[in-house]
């Protein structure tokens, strides 16, 4: 499945999924770091940066996208590390309420550390390979004639 870049020019898959693969790392490291995550809560007050945590995996990396995820742009090992990320997020939200308390409050928690430890051990493995142009792509098809 071919999308369109900002020319309205169809990029490959393995372009579109190195772009996600950037997003999530993104995403990965502000969650893995109660730093980074008030830092997000300060510089976009109008957030609620403990429902953003779940609605960005949702744009991402939910169980529908997450499958389309394959090598060569996700390794075996990385595709694991997202899937397991994926189970504890799912476990934690079935552990909250749908309306989250505000982020100071939910830090130090027990779910929100085993949130912050999981997307840690996430964004290591992926960040093995880091991120990959945005522009190029990283696995070019190979020519068979």
């Amino acid at each position: 499945m071919d999308e369109f870049d900002q020319n309205s020019k169809p990029i490959s898959t393995i372009l579109l999924n190195q772009r996600y693969r950037n997003h999530i790392i993104e995403y990965l490291e502000w969650v893995s770091s109660y730093q980074l995550q008030r830092d997000y809560q300060k510089k976009v007050p109008l957030v609620h940066v403990p429902h953003e945590a779940f609605n960005q995996w949702e744009d991402f990396a939910s169980d529908e996208i997450l499958q389309h995820y394959m090598e060569p742009v996700f390794s075996r090992e990385e595709q694991s590390a997202l899937d397991e990320y994926r189970r504890v997020l799912a476990a934690i939200a079935d552990e909250t309420p749908q309306i989250l308390p505000a982020l100071e409050e939910l830090i130090g928690t027990e779910v929100w550390e085993r949130m912050r430890l999981a997307a840690e051990r996430a964004y290591k493995v992926l960040m093995r390979r880091g991120l990959f142009d945005w522009n190029v792509e990283q696995f070019p098809a190979v020519d068979e004639t």
